[in-house]
């Protein structure tokens, strides 16, 4: 099976871990594995933004034991926080309901300068009362763990969680251990990538069992050493939504850390994520005591992801994934022309998407990278995005207008909540 995705994606190096109460079996498949000399210790690929899911357990372990606390104003650890943003806490940092913009301004160089940065830009909406993905928000968890703890972000989290997991620590922002990061041009040692303010967003690296072992901790049927490391309460807060704020086209709910997909027993967690050119994607089902990883070494991994999902669910396991596309046809509300008025800049601290429309009056978004979308209507709130090369593959979004006007002033897409700025 993912021999054959390889090829269909042509993805030169794809591992996929799956762990049951039976134990974990581990496939590889691409050109990579075949050479000589690939050995699966050698195998490091980025974690990218699956790296929150470990920041936030550290910050966790951090809560259990009393020095940090969710609901303690930032502003009372870092004394540099700005008074826009001063009712922000750790439990909306680990949502992604601070309000914070997604990305630090500027070029901080530092944490502290980082964390300083993103407060000071002020927030998008109150604290609590949206959802907008940051990775900003988690360099200032990152932070909030060096002041309690008096260690470095890397030191805190290997010592803490990698090191009793057995994980060999990684990171992108240099190597720990000899890691390698596998990329089409082969098998290189791994190099700086990720700013040092950026880490506890992105900077880690491993082994899709690293993953599986990982994601053992948030199992309903876990051991006694995982218990230990991580205690229960702590990981049901992890697991349910603190805020009544939907992550709309991403997941059906939002946890400390992790997404949240399917509700009650049937729900899953995890996380998808994209970095230097790879794909990393894992999902736990607490209930049946199932961990699934996948890392690629090739943007392309979405997609193979996408159909190994499919065919798993095909053979039992109803994998959690994001909503899929739009609610009904686009015909059925009038296609794009059922939308608002949406053309203009939107904006999330320094990024920007611009709608125009065309000459025909289809509307199209372009992102921050310069990709092209094609927006359909469903309803006059709710928009389907196809992406102008895929056409194929469709992601949701929506508008939020404001009460008094009818006026369109807030775009929520890819996880991200836009300001209207023209």
């Amino acid at each position: 099976m993912l021999g054959e995705l390889a090829h269909r994606h042509r993805i030169s190096a794809v591992q996929c871990a799956l762990r049951g109460p039976g134990g974990t079996s581990v496939a590889r498949a691409g050109e990579f594995f075949a050479g000589e000399g690939s050995t699966a210790e050698s195998v490091t690929l980025p974690f990218a933004s699956v790296t929150k899911l470990f920041t936030a357990t550290v910050a966790m372990q951090l809560v259990t034991d009393g020095d940090l606390d969710l609901d303690e104003p930032v502003r009372d650890r870092l004394s540099s926080w700005a008074d826009a943003a001063s009712g922000v806490t750790l439990r909306h940092l680990l949502s992604h309901c601070s309000g914070l913009v997604c990305d630090a301004p500027g070029e901080p160089g530092s944490a502290a300068r980082a964390a300083t940065a993103t407060a000071a830009a002020g927030l998008l909406f109150p604290p609590g009362s949206a959802f907008s993905y940051s990775n900003a928000g988690f360099t200032v968890v990152g932070r909030l763990i060096e002041t309690a703890t008096g260690m470095s972000w890397r030191q805190a989290v290997t010592d803490f969680l990698l090191g009793p997991l057995d994980i060999a620590p990684a990171f992108l922002g240099g190597a720990v251990r000899g890691g390698h990061v596998v990329t089409r041009n082969g098998t290189v040692p791994i190099a700086p990538a990720v700013p040092r303010a950026a880490e506890p967003a992105a900077a880690l690296a491993g082994r899709v069992e690293d993953l599986a072992a990982f994601g053992g901790l948030f199992l309903d049927d876990r051991d006694g050493a995982s218990r230990a490391l991580l205690d229960d309460e702590a990981v049901a807060a992890m697991r349910q939504p603190p805020f009544d704020a939907a992550p709309f086209g991403l997941a059906d709910a939002w946890g400390l850390g992790w997404a949240l997909y399917g509700a009650g027993p049937g729900r899953w967690l995890g996380l998808d994520a994209a970095g230097a050119g790879t794909a990393c994607h894992v999902r736990v089902h607490p209930a049946s005591g199932t961990v699934l990883a996948f890392q690629a070494d090739s943007a392309a991994g979405a997609a193979a992801w996408g159909d190994l999902v499919t065919l798993l669910r095909g053979e039992g396991p109803a994998v959690g994934m994001p909503p899929a596309g739009a609610a009904a046809p686009s015909t059925a509300t009038g296609g794009d022309r059922a939308l608002p008025d949406c053309t203009g800049r939107w904006v999330n601290g320094e990024t920007v998407y611009r709608i125009s429309r065309t000459a025909s009056g289809t509307a199209v978004l372009e992102d921050d990278d310069g990709t092209e979308y094609h927006l359909s209507g469903h309803g006059v709130r709710v928009f389907s995005a196809r992406p102008a090369e895929k056409p194929d593959t469709e992601h949701l979004g929506r508008f939020l207008t404001d009460p008094e006007s009818g006026r369109a002033t807030l775009m929520q897409f890819a996880g991200r909540l836009m300001r209207r700025a023209a």
